[in-house]
């Protein structure tokens, strides 16, 4: 590069960093300026350092008057154009800007924010994490709602059935006191009767909340489902036999799975005792054992009344009932607060399984599935 060359490449690059650091100065000053604002300051700066350049060149007299005149002149016209065009392009970009915000003040309030088509990969993409914060913020807010209905519900259930027994302790517990019953044997049993629902009310209560808050650690190991499901159904035969229901059970496979047998077996006699609960005198309850390449499933069902299609999804919570009749169950261990099934369910997700229910006909069919292995 011969000198003359070189000093021109110097004195355009010179006046090309001065325009730019002026803008520099200029931006930092305006920082809170409109976008529209910065990208004319911008634009002006880029045009400047060319119009610098050419008239410095020119003022070393590298290039004639003449030419100095035309190429200034094609520069500030083209300058004028371009400041123009970025201003109707930047308002563009300064709509989306105050989408954005607008959507961000959306996001704060609570309130949904839509999907906008914004012209640029780095808006858009802003805008799709708003989109999916507010998604996922409004869900987080519904879920909490409809939990916080059903401590609710549940608080309401639970307490009729706290003070449906106690309320019968205390009536018991008078006549007692003052010597009118002619039949203290059978009020004593009575009383005791009371006292027992009271304390396993108490006791699926903190069962629930101890399974929930992951506090009951599962103490695995290898069992063969058929082999506890089996030994589960003979023992509770007595019981069903008790209220006229016959246990049949179906096992046809007997694969091993790693499972708490403790926590297990709770879970199946609380959906065996609530099959037998519903049963009618002289029903059948059907137990069924199978597998497939990912889970084994044991299978309750019972020729009962059934519960409405709606209902179905709500067996398995707290506090639920298909009956809004608040009656002591007639089936001894049957709880009636509405929450052995939601102790099972609970076990089952602690084991990484799941508990559902699906209408049959007659009756109903609870199944639990375990993963293998």
């Amino acid at each position: 590069m011969t000198p003359d060359a070189l000093q021109i490449v110097l004195t355009a690059a010179g006046a090309a960093a001065a325009s730019g650091v002026l803008a520099a100065i200029i931006l930092r000053i305006a920082r809170r300026a409109p976008l529209i604002v910065h990208v004319v300051v911008i634009v002006v700066a880029a045009v400047l350092a060319v119009a610098g350049g050419i008239a410095l060149t020119a003022n070393a007299m590298y290039i004639s008057e003449a030419d100095t005149v035309v190429a200034l002149t094609v520069t500030a016209v083209s300058g004028v154009v371009a400041v123009v065009v970025a201003v109707l392009l930047a308002r563009t970009l300064s709509q989306d800007a105050r989408t954005l915000a607008r959507d961000a003040r959306d996001l704060g309030h609570g309130k949904p924010v839509s999907r906008t088509p914004v012209c640029t990969t780095e808006l858009d993409g802003v805008q799709r994490e708003l989109v999916g914060s507010s998604e996922r913020l409004l869900a987080a807010r519904d879920a909490a709602d409809a939990a916080e209905q059903a401590r609710k519900e549940l608080v309401t259930r639970i307490a009729h059935d706290l003070l449906a027994p106690a309320a019968s302790i205390r009536a018991i517990a008078e006549v007692l006191e003052d010597g009118m019953s002619a039949e203290p044997e059978r009020h004593a049993r009575q009383l005791g009767a009371h006292v027992s629902r009271l304390h396993a009310l108490v006791g699926d209560l903190f069962e629930l909340s101890r399974i929930d808050a992951g506090a009951v650690p599962l103490e695995r190991e290898t069992v063969t489902v058929a082999d506890l499901v089996s030994d589960l159904v003979a023992e509770h035969a007595p019981l069903a036999r008790a209220h006229d229901v016959e246990l049949a059970l179906t096992a046809s496979t007997a694969v091993e799975t790693a499972l708490d047998a403790r926590q297990f077996s709770r879970a199946l006699v609380n959906v065996l005792v609530n099959a037998i609960e519903h049963s009618p005198a002289g029903g059948r309850v059907e137990i069924g054992v199978t597998h497939d390449d990912d889970a084994v499933s044991v299978t309750v069902r019972d020729h009962g009344p059934g519960i409405a299609a709606d209902d179905l999804t709500r067996v398995f919570e707290a506090g639920w009932r298909a009956s809004a009749a608040r009656t002591a169950p007639r089936v001894e261990g049957a709880g009636g607060a509405g929450l052995g099934l939601a102790i099972t369910r609970a076990v089952m997700l602690a084991h990484g399984g799941s508990a559902t229910a699906r209408a049959a006909e007659p009756g109903t069919v609870l199944e639990l599935r375990l993963p293998r292995g």
